[in-house]
């Protein structure tokens, strides 16, 4: 007997994974209401706090007080992290780690290429926490698990919208909320990369975000450079053709020419260029920290296997 298909977010919605990748996906918000019922029973609080405990997650703490905002870095001794205190959230990375259950929802979206999920990071608050208004430049599932949050969604951000300066955060120094929700329980909010967003609890609250990778062009090009190191570490400039006229300090066109050439060679082989790409997208985000549920990061290319940041040879 084939096993059931993994459900999705879609399973109960007028909308279906075509519709949303060709209207949705990294264009305009959607809110699918129960789109993941079984979220509720994720993870609890307690279980937050003890992951937060641990000098191998990630995690942090921002309290809110007025117009004034506090950032904690983790780990934290038992006891520090309030259940009660006002305005206070609590957000712990790459959960899906250390809890098989919370990994399983990655099954999720499989509508989606599995190399593009980065981590699911889960965020507990108290009355009125937050992280307040802000954007991403990457796409994020908000998956109510506990209690309820509103949600506000702005306009679109650049790297040129206003921050509020100072603020250990980057928060949005002018934000006009457009639209408004109240997420329960098994409600789905999905934000596109650079939508103005700002969630509140509403009493106790634990959200679950699915959020994807998004590396900057820089990123990807100093990754490229120090790959090229490791290949090309005898291969050196050599001039063009060289006349009289070519002497003294001005850089001749052909200098230009031939620059361009040495990099056309490796953006113009798209085996090389898929190589690297697929070693980079595939490599753990935390390679030394052994936990609960091992990274397990792969991408198929002309059938060849990478798997954590390596071609398989065994494939």
């Amino acid at each position: 007997m084939m096993p059931s298909p993994a459900p999705t977010p879609f399973d109960s919605s007028p909308i279906d994974a075509h519709s949303f990748l060709a209207e949705y996906w990294q264009q305009k918000p959607l809110l699918i209401r129960q789109a993941l019922p079984g979220a509720e029973a994720q993870i609890d609080r307690e279980q937050l706090f003890t992951l937060a405990e641990s000098e191998d997650v990630e995690s942090r703490v921002v309290t809110q007080s007025d117009d004034s905002w506090r950032v904690i870095e983790g780990p934290f001794q038992p006891g520090v992290i309030s259940a009660h205190e006002p305005g206070q959230s609590l957000l712990v990375q790459a959960v899906d780690l250390w809890s098989p259950i919370v990994a399983q929802l990655k099954e999720a979206f499989n509508f989606l290429p599995s190399w593009r999920i980065d981590d699911i990071m889960v965020s507990y608050a108290s009355d009125e926490g937050g992280v307040g208004p802000h954007f991403d430049y990457y796409d994020v599932f908000l998956i109510q698990g506990a209690g309820k949050r509103r949600w506000e969604l702005g306009g679109t951000c650049d790297e040129h919208t206003a921050l509020i300066e100072g603020a250990p955060l980057k928060l949005l120094s002018d934000f006009k909320p457009i639209n408004e929700y109240i997420l329960e329980p098994g409600d789905m909010l999905y934000v596109p990369p650079g939508i103005a967003h700002n969630g509140t609890a509403i009493g106790h609250s634990i959200t679950l975000s699915v959020g994807f990778r998004s590396p900057t062009r820089a990123e990807l090009f100093d990754d490229l450079a120090t790959d090229l190191l490791f290949e090309s570490a005898n291969q050196h400039y050599r001039d063009p053709p060289l006349t009289l006229l070519d002497a003294g300090d001005e850089l001749q066109g052909a200098v230009v020419d031939q620059l361009q050439l040495l990099l056309k060679e490796v953006v113009n082989d798209r085996d090389r260029l898929a190589d690297w790409f697929a070693r980079y997208m595939t490599a753990p985000k935390y390679p030394d920290i052994e936990t609960a549920v091992p990274e397990h990061r792969q991408m198929y290319y002309q059938g060849k296997r990478y798997i954590n940041g390596f071609e398989d040879s065994d494939d």
